[in-house]
């Protein structure tokens, strides 16, 4: 089975997710917003997907709350 993880860092701002490229930036960005923003909440998001087959299947996805980092 081959196997293919993605790994997404975004920030929920009123309800709204907004992706970043990497993690060092949704962290810098979300110091930022949460000064202004205390609703400010910092994501992890995680898919896992087999690509064995040639069509990629989704095998788990999760999301994880790392607000922490911001704060």
């Amino acid at each position: 089975m081959k196997i293919h993880t993605v790994r997404k860092y975004g920030l929920t701002i009123n309800d709204e997710d907004v992706y970043f490229s990497s993690k060092g930036k949704a962290i810098e960005a979300g110091k930022i917003s949460i000064k202004l923003n205390p609703n400010t909440k910092l994501f992890e998001e995680y898919k896992l997907w087999d690509i064995t087959h040639g069509k990629p299947c989704l095998i788990d996805k999760q999301r994880f709350d790392r607000t922490i980092l911001i704060l």
